[in-house]
């Protein structure tokens, strides 16, 4: 089961930083020369399954369907679109910027 961890770093000029680590992280679509999308399945508390998606930025090669634990610099930005349905929507996208990979065991 997937597994995110945040934590505010404090840099050496006294500025602070958020960073995330997300584990068992699949890359499902590759954005060319810029990085890829990443999606993690998880359980709702109710037992149902449920996925988050992240934009990863590298510019480390890599392929659909691989595992990676990703970890590196976390920002939101509040996205406006709209539906199938034509219905106006707002979702939180999650990036992830410099980021380090290790690629998962996969037994």
């Amino acid at each position: 089961m997937a597994k995110v961890t945040a934590a505010i770093l404090h840099t050496s000029k006294g500025k602070e930083m958020a960073t995330v680590t997300i584990e068992d992280a699949k890359v499902f679509k590759i954005i060319e020369g810029y990085g890829f999308r990443a999606v993690e399945e998880f359980k709702l508390r109710n037992g149902e399954d449920a996925k988050r998606y992240f934009t990863i930025w590298t510019d480390q090669r890599v392929e659909e369907g691989q595992v990676f634990t990703i970890s590196g610099d976390l920002s939101v930005k509040i996205e406006e679109y709209t539906n199938r349905d034509n219905e106006p929507k707002t979702s939180a996208a999650v990036h992830v910027n410099n980021a380090k990979l290790k690629a998962d065991a996969p037994f």
